[in-house]
């Protein structure tokens, strides 16, 4: 089995790394720390048993993968700067199966148009996995994906894919309705990591103190569920409760946007928060929440951004 993983970070070191260990030919295309890792790996130091994941070739280019790569994965973070059509130009080949781990809503529409004749799979992750250092990675928490096929309906090679990490011991749930998970994680993404920043840094306890601010996380889930029933896609409106609730009970800890933010890195602004907006005008559906967020989130960020120059 060969597998290109591009923009490999710490979620695609792990989930590849998995893969490596059971076999697999996994190469990796990175963005930084090219020669470390080809001198020494990724080191991953792991709640589920700490490993060396050696690739089978680091490149920094991916155009310069000399094979065909049965699975492409695509773990970088949605941004404006990291295009996924030029991120993969001239590495997809025919029956090459392009793979998404990452967040937000609408990411595949773009893939789906540049590349009708490969089939996509998108994957929603849940695990709480960090770069610590150069080469070094740190898995604490959780480790599952769910995976179906972009579109819905039954996916042979992502059956395949499925029963290859269960192999290689990571939690692998198949699904023909991929939609729904996308929108259920977004439910709790929206909220949490957009207040965790505009709030000047509360964690996710502190959001859920059945105070002002859990009630407007209530507001943005509602509103949330409302453009996904939009789509076609049914989320309970008890899951709103239900995510607070888990939030509450649970360690309070940074989100992830929180800690691109503390790092000075951009944040994943339109593929969490932006493109529900959209799809919500073009919907006709009125989000007033969202659009507040989403308005002061984009500012932030291109005023962090332009700082930062």
């Amino acid at each position: 089995m060969k597998i290109l993983n591009i923009a490999c970070g710490a979620v695609g070191a792990y989930f590849c790394g998995r893969l490596a260990q059971h076999g697999a030919d996994a190469a990796v295309c990175v963005r930084r720390d090219a020669e470390l890792i080809r001198k020494d790996g990724f080191q991953i130091k792991s709640i589920a048993g700490d490993f060396i994941f050696r690739p089978a070739m680091v490149l920094e280019n991916a155009a310069d993968y000399p094979d065909t790569a049965d699975y492409i994965f695509l773990t970088s973070k949605v941004l404006p700067e990291a295009d996924p059509l030029e991120l993969l130009r001239g590495v997809v080949k025919p029956g090459s199966v392009i793979v998404l781990i990452q967040n937000g809503i609408g990411i595949e529409d773009r893939l789906a148009e540049a590349f009708p004749e490969n089939e996509i799979l998108s994957a929603v992750a849940y695990i709480g996995v960090t770069r610590v250092a150069a080469g070094k990675i740190e898995h604490k928490g959780a480790g599952k994906l769910i995976i179906g096929k972009f579109g819905g309906g039954e996916s042979n090679a992502c059956r395949k894919l499925c029963q290859l990490f269960e192999a290689a011991g990571v939690t692998a749930e198949y699904t023909c309705n991929i939609a729904f998970y996308r929108w259920k994680k977004l439910l709790w993404n929206v909220p949490f990591n957009a207040l965790s920043v505009l709030s000047g840094g509360l964690l996710t306890g502190e959001m859920t103190d059945n105070g002002r601010m859990e009630k407007l996380c209530a507001e943005l889930m509602r509103e949330v569920i409302a453009v996904a029933h939009g789509c076609g896609v049914e989320l309970a409106e008890d899951m709103i409760g239900e995510n607070i609730e888990y939030t509450r009970n649970f360690p309070p800890y940074k989100t992830s946007m929180l800690i691109d933010c503390e790092n000075h890195r951009p944040l994943e602004v339109d593929a969490i928060v932006g493109n529900v907006v959209k799809l919500a005008e073009k919907l006709n559906i009125n989000v007033p929440h969202l659009e507040t967020i989403y308005t002061l989130l984009k500012a932030f960020d291109n005023h962090a951004r332009t700082a930062g120059k």
